[in-house]
């Protein structure tokens, strides 16, 4: 007996040139309208005539969805209907920001306080998203993104007006307050992840300029506090955290350059969730920012975004984490972890270390690889250089030895 066809359908938005194709989940298109609730989508049944590229996003008969994203070349499978809902919000949020040359896409979260939009980056587990959920559900504030902020040409950030997204079960360390707001305020949501309603979010199009930077450390311990961070330091965290086309390499440093000078920059360095709001509340909430008596410590030297991880074992078997994906943004290349919705910038190196890990291969076969290419680079340099990647690799949840989790090994067909 034949299995029975999939129902497939299509899903467009007028804001991002994109298309996602539904098998058998026409049910994210209403998760879509809930966790983007002013973007108009237009649902036609029927699959994609042409070559149009396609995000595409099949329901499995044990109920969990595959993704595989318009940039990627391999699915992420076994998600839940949350993990599927957050997979089309990131592109078509890429796709908003390819349709628009010269836009700046910080990945941050922002709030305005005091009438003062504040975004907030930093490296990867740094507490972004419940931070900035967190100051959203404070009554004067209005939370502008968790995620991405498209920054226009005329220095202006829009709201896109998309749900923020927790990872579920909140940590225990969580105010009570905090987290029954979250248990009353789910939306879309599955065991991994929940979105959430937050009544004072800014309307998609909402436009304000930016006014500050905050760039998050999460300590096991220690008070909050302020640190003084020098444009440099901002303008380098800035050029880091672009997820849009750069376009040409100097218009957009100078660009960068002229955006940092502009804004106040500190380095937040915090443990407890309430004492940073707190603090973020004494900081921006006056007219003018930072408040005149907000005690500020001395330039604190911010991590390495490279620097983390153990060197690892080069007789070790690696691959790729099975929800992370790659995009090439311009001539850069992304990896975007489904988990914590961080993205890694790679160097030209690094990327073709990501592109050997599409199969299982050791950290020597790596090494081989690469010698054969750089000739002039002693054969020691070359095996450190790609122990201490695989170690920051693996870190970061981007890579798994062969025998301790899922990876990616590109069988299934999507």
């Amino acid at each position: 007996m034949r299995a029975p066809q999939p129902r497939v359908a299509t899903l467009t938005f007028p804001d991002a040139p994109h298309v996602i194709e539904l098998h058998d989940s026409d049910m994210l298109c209403r998760t879509l309208e809930t966790v983007m609730p002013a973007w108009t989508g237009t649902m036609v049944h029927g699959p994609v005539e042409g070559a149009t590229p396609v995000t595409t996003i099949r329901q499995h008969e044990d109920g969990s969805f595959s993704f595989r994203s318009r940039w990627g070349q391999h699915p992420l499978t076994d998600l839940g209907l949350a993990g599927a809902t957050c997979g089309a919000v990131a592109d078509i949020t890429q796709s908003y920001l390819d349709a628009r040359p010269g836009i700046f896409g910080l990945h941050c979260g922002a709030v305005r306080i005091g009438g003062h939009l504040i975004a907030f980056t930093g490296t990867y587990r740094a507490g972004k998203t419940t931070l900035v959920a967190r100051l959203g559900i404070e009554p004067d504030f209005e939370l502008f993104c968790d995620d991405v902020l498209p920054i226009g040409t005329d220095g202006k950030a829009v709201a896109l007006g998309i749900q923020p997204r927790l990872r579920l079960p909140l940590p225990d360390t969580v105010a009570p307050g905090f987290g029954d707001y979250v248990s009353r305020s789910l939306t879309v949501h599955d065991r991994r992840y929940g979105y959430v309603s937050i009544p004072t979010q800014a309307p998609h199009g909402t436009r304000a300029p930016l006014a500050a930077l905050v760039v998050l450390s999460r300590r096991d311990g220690g008070p909050a506090r302020f640190h003084r961070m020098e444009p440099a330091k901002a303008a380098a965290c800035l050029i880091r955290q672009n997820i849009a086309d750069p376009g040409e390499a100097k218009a957009h440093y100078d660009r960068v350059a002229a955006m940092a000078e502009g804004l106040t920059c500190f380095h937040l360095v915090y443990s407890d969730l309430e004492e940073a709001v707190a603090l973020i509340r004494a900081a921006f909430e006056a007219p003018a920012i930072p408040a005149a008596d907000l005690d500020i410590g001395a330039a604190f030297p911010p991590e390495d975004p490279d620097g983390e991880g153990e060197p690892a074992d080069l007789d070790g078997l690696f691959a790729r984490a099975g929800d992370v994906s790659d995009r090439q943004i311009g001539t850069d290349t992304f990896l975007w972890q489904m988990d914590g919705r961080n993205f890694f910038s790679l160097n030209p190196v690094g990327a073709g270390v990501w592109a050997l890990l599409e199969n299982p291969v050791t950290g020597w076969e790596i090494v081989a690889t690469l010698r054969e290419v750089f000739t002039d680079v002693a054969p020691d340099a070359i095996g450190a250089d790609v122990s201490a990647l695989l170690g920051q690799m693996r870190q970061a949840g981007l890579v798994v030895l062969h025998d301790t989790g899922p990876i990616q090994d590109g069988t299934e067909q999507i």
